[in-house]
């Protein structure tokens, strides 16, 4: 047992380091660019994203892959805020799937959060179980014309515990 708590340890150690070097990386920044951009928030009305990246699961003591798909639609005259669709599939022999409604709000410049209360499906052997499940995601976009990319980290709260997961938020415009 007590290797297994040394292996989990490494995991949050890994996984804090992994969320601080990609967050750094992404956030140095010129200050006379940076007056230049973003001067405005989104204008598009519509986007594809998915976010890709490393998941701890502290209930079962182990790391795994993830991935979240949305589509967002913006809302208003500056698409501050938005609504959409959001898909979670974590890489774990449950066949753990999240389908639920995306809220987002557009903060500062690229900076965005969003809220996304669902249904969390678990298949065990030819059973499927649903339980409520609720996801908060923080991202930060760089935007390159239609395409963006930047950091992301999202906390999953779940019948099964909290998981978190830190990666790359890669989207499409249009």
């Amino acid at each position: 047992m007590a290797g297994s708590n040394k292996q989990g340890n490494n995991c949050y150690i890994l996984f804090l380091g992994f969320c601080f070097l990609t967050l750094t990386s992404f956030s140095q920044h010129d200050p006379d660019h940076d007056h230049q951009e973003h001067q405005t928030t989104h204008q598009h009305n519509n986007e594809i994203s998915a976010a890709i990246g490393v998941v701890p699961l502290p209930s079962e003591d182990k790391v795994s892959g993830g991935i979240h798909l949305h589509y967002i639609r913006g809302i208003g005259k500056q698409k501050k805020f938005g609504i959409g669709i959001g898909l979670e599939y974590i890489i774990d022999e449950h066949k753990h799937y999240t389908v639920s409604t995306v809220f987002q709000y557009r903060i500062y410049k690229g900076w965005s959060l969003a809220y996304a209360p669902g249904m969390l499906i678990l298949k065990e052997g030819n059973n499927y179980d649903l339980f409520l499940a609720h996801h908060i995601e923080t991202a930060y976009e760089f935007e390159l014309d239609w395409f963006h990319i930047g950091p992301v980290f999202e906390v999953g709260i779940e019948p099964l515990g909290v998981h978190f997961m830190g990666g790359v938020h890669l989207g499409v415009d249009f």
